[in-house]
C-alpha cells in the first residue's frame, strides 16, 4: 500500500464543489489533497473533447442572484465568458412550444378541449384546495395547476425523468423547481415581466466559450498555483477510518491501494458511496440504497452542415422517444464545434442496470438517430460521428420519505464534527451551479482558521 503522507484538508471528488472549496482554501495557505475518480475533473459539469467537437454532459449555463458568485466566476475565467439568449422549447402534441410554458400563448399548444380542461380542471383545484400537506409531486402539482395541465404537462415529462410515477416523488422536487406557485401566477409572470425572474425563468446567462469545463479546469489550475493544492485523478475512494483527530482515506488509484491522511475531510462524493465507506455500522446498505440517485446516458453526435435549431435545450415528454432533451452545442458558443459543422447531445434518462442502461453503445446511437428523423430533426446522412458516454449519480432522487432517511444519514454522520458534505451530490440536494459555488466559498471560510 502507497502511503501519499498528510494533507490539511482531504476533498472527496473533484467537481466544481470540491474544485471551489480547495481554491479557497488553497489561496486561504490551507494544504489541501483532491481524490477525483475520474481522469478529468468537473464531475457533471465537465465538457469531453472528440475529434475537435466538444460536449457538455447536458448543458450547464451560469446565472446567480448572488453579485459575489458572479464576480467570483468572473475573475476565476478572466472574462472569457459569452452572454447567451435563453430559447428552450418543448415538444408537446406534435409543436414546439416555449418551455416553461408562457401563458396566455401557451394554450395554443393545446387542443381546444384540451384547454377547457385545463381551465376547467384549474378552477375545480381552486375551489377544494385545503391545508392538508402535499406529499407527493402530483399532489402539489394538482392543487396548484389542476389535474388536466398536470396530466398533459407536468406528469409526462417527470416520469420520464426520473423513472418513477409522480405519485412516488415527494412534493419537496415541486416546491423547488417550479418557481411559480399556480397557473394564474404562471399568466401574470407572462404578462407582466418580473424584475428579478427565478432562476429556471431567465431569459440570459452566462456560458464559457470552450464549454461548462473551462469553469473547473481554470479552478483547479489556479488553485494548483498556489503550491497548496495536490490532484489525484483515477482515484476512487474505498473507505474512510478515524484516527485519533485526524482521519485516514484509503482509495484506489490506477490499481494500487494508497492511503492518505488528513484533519478535515470534505465529501463531494455521492452520499451512499460516503455512507458504505463509513464505519456507520448495521443499517448502511439499506439507508445507502434508500439514497438513489438518477444517471444519465448522453448520446453525441458529431452533425455535418449548419445548425439544427436556434434552441439551448429542447425537451421531449413523449415516453416513445429515447432521450428526454437534447442541446447543439453552438448555439451555446459557436466555439463547441469545427466551423461549418454542428453537434448534438441527447441525453437518456436512465440508472445504472435499467434495460436502457444495459443496452450497447451502437443500439442506443441507432435508436436516437431512428427518433431524430421521425421528428424531422436530424437525417442520419448528415451524422459523422457519435459516442456515448454514461453519468451514475446525476441527480439525487426525491423519492417520497427521503428527507427522513437523508435526516438520519446527516445525524449518523454528525458524530464527526471534522467530517462535511458538499455540493448537490454529496448533500444529496439539487443545487444550481451559484449555490454549490457559494456553498463551497462559505465552507472554505468556516474553516479558514481551524487548523
Amino acid at each position: 500500500m502507497h502511503n501519499e503522507g498528510d494533507a490539511d484538508l482531504v476533498v472527496l471528488g473533484g467537481g466544481l464543489a470540491g474544485l471551489t472549496f480547495a481554491w479557497e482554501a488553497g489561496h486561504r495557505g490551507r494544504q489541501v489533497s483532491i481524490l477525483e475518480c475520474q481522469p478529468q475533473v468537473g464531475g457533471l459539469a465537465r465538457t469531453l473533447v472528440f475529434n475537435g467537437y466538444r460536449f457538455d454532459l447536458g448543458g450547464h449555463r451560469f446565472v446567480s442572484a448572488w453579485p459575489e458568485v458572479t464576480q467570483w466566476v468572473q475573475e476565476v475565467m478572466a472574462d472569457d465568458l459569452v452572454s447567451v439568449v435563453r430559447r428552450s422549447r418543448i415538444h408537446l402534441g406534435g409543436r414546439y412550444v416555449d418551455y416553461p410554458l408562457q401563458f396566455p400563448n401557451a394554450f395554443t399548444a393545446f387542443s381546444f378541449p384540451q384547454a377547457i380542461r385545463i381551465l376547467a380542471s384549474y378552477l375545480y383545484a381552486s375551489l377544494r384546495r385545503n391545508d392538508q400537506p402535499d406529499i407527493s409531486f402530483e399532489d402539489w402539482v394538482v392543487r396548484r395547476f389542476g389535474r388536466g395541465l398536470y396530466d398533459i404537462y407536468f406528469r409526462p415529462y417527470t416520469e420520464k425523468v426520473w423513472g418513477i410515477p409522480c405519485a412516488e416523488l415527494s412534493a419537496d422536487w415541486a416546491s423547488q423547481r417550479i418557481q411559480l406557485p399556480s397557473l394564474t401566477a404562471a399568466v401574470r409572470s407572462s404578462l407582466f415581466r418580473q424584475q428579478s425572474p427565478p432562476a429556471t425563468l431567465v431569459s440570459r446567462f452566462l456560458y464559457p466559450t470552450l464549454g461548462i469545463g473551462s469553469l473547473p479546469e481554470r479552478i483547479v489550475a489556479q488553485a494548483q498555483a498556489t503550491g497548496r493544492v495536490t490532484l489525484h485523478l483515477n482515484s476512487t475512494v474505498e473507505r474512510l477510518e478515524p484516527d485519533g483527530r485526524a482521519w485516514r482515506v484509503y482509495y484506489r488509484q490506477d490499481g494500487q491501494e494508497s492511503t492518505i491522511a488528513g484533519r478535515q475531510v470534505i465529501s463531494t462524493i455521492p452520499l451512499d458511496t460516503l455512507v458504505r465507506a463509513l464505519p456507520l455500522g448495521d443499517g448502511v446498505a439499506e439507508l445507502s440504497r434508500a439514497l438513489a440517485y438518477r444517471g444519465i446516458i448522453c448520446v453525441l453526435l458529431a452533425v455535418d452542415g449548419p445548425r439544427i435549431s436556434q434552441d439551448t435545450w429542447t425537451y421531449f415528454p413523449d415516453h416513445r422517444l429515447i432521450f428526454g432533451r437534447i442541446h447543439e452545442p453552438v448555439n451555446w458558443s459557436r466555439l463547441m464545434a469545427p466551423p461549418g459543422k454542428t453537434s448534438l447531445c441527447l441525453e437518456i434518462f436512465s440508472s445504472e442496470g435499467d434495460g436502457v442502461w444495459q443496452e450497447t453503445d451502437e443500439r442506443l446511437v441507432d435508436c436516437a438517430l431512428a427518433d431524430l428523423n421521425r421528428l424531422r430533426l436530424l437525417t442520419p446522412d448528415r451524422v459523422e460521428a457519435a459516442w456515448v458516454t454514461r453519468v451514475t449519480h446525476a441527480y439525487p432522487i426525491y423519492r417520497v420519505g427521503y428527507a427522513r432517511v437523508l435526516r438520519q444519514a446527516r445525524e449518523l454522520i454528525a458524530r464527526w464534527p471534522t467530517l462535511h458534505l458538499l455540493g448537490r451530490t454529496g448533500e444529496f440536494e439539487y443545487l444550481n451551479m451559484d449555490a454549490v459555488i457559494l456553498r463551497a466559498l462559505r465552507l472554505a471560510d468556516r474553516l479558514a482558521d481551524d487548523r
